[in-house]
């Protein structure tokens, strides 16, 4: 008997831990309303992305004045005009002639810009490249692309990494 009382006395600080943790808990269950801890409630710093869902977040739910814009669609492209890789299925035409033009399904809106640059590994193949996006036609759309040679004052093809970028 006396070990169950002595063992009572020395556990009975952790078994009260133990109900004002769950009673707290019951309460927050049972008392607080829906809907009523809100941005104004968490602190700065308080959801990280590792607290965050895959897929949780998406470009169309986030307030079009907190980010800029979001890249739709990438590319690399050889010299000889093959595409490496891509954010999906694409073909190029032209590119031999250096006015070439990357073709893939989807639709941008009006207000999407393309940025493209250079790339040259493993060789140095220094030049310019222009880019715009022209009118979707059935579900396709095309970036058209000008790749000048740095010093040929011509168009020619060139190794291009491009993206198109969309508010």
């Amino acid at each position: 008997m006396k070990r169950l009382v002595h063992s009572l006395k020395s556990q009975s600080i952790g078994v009260l831990a133990l109900f004002v943790a769950l009673g707290g808990t019951g309460y927050a269950a049972l008392d607080i309303p829906a809907g009523s801890i809100g941005a104004r409630a968490l602190r700065n710093g308080a959801v990280t992305q590792k607290k965050l869902a895959n897929g949780s977040i998406t470009t169309a739910k986030l307030n079009g004045r907190s980010i800029a814009g979001s890249v739709v669609f990438w590319a690399r492209i050889g010299q000889d005009g093959q595409v490496v890789s891509s954010s999906e299925p694409a073909h190029t035409t032209g590119w031999a002639s250096g006015n070439g033009t990357i073709v893939f399904r989807g639709q941008l809106s009006s207000k999407c810009f393309a940025l493209a640059n250079v790339t040259s590994p493993p060789f140095r193949l220094p030049g310019y490249v222009t880019t715009y996006s022209s009118a979707s036609v059935s579900g396709q759309e095309s970036l058209a692309v000008f790749m000048e040679p740095a010093g040929t004052n011509a168009f020619g093809p060139l190794p291009i990494a491009i993206a198109e970028i969309c508010p």
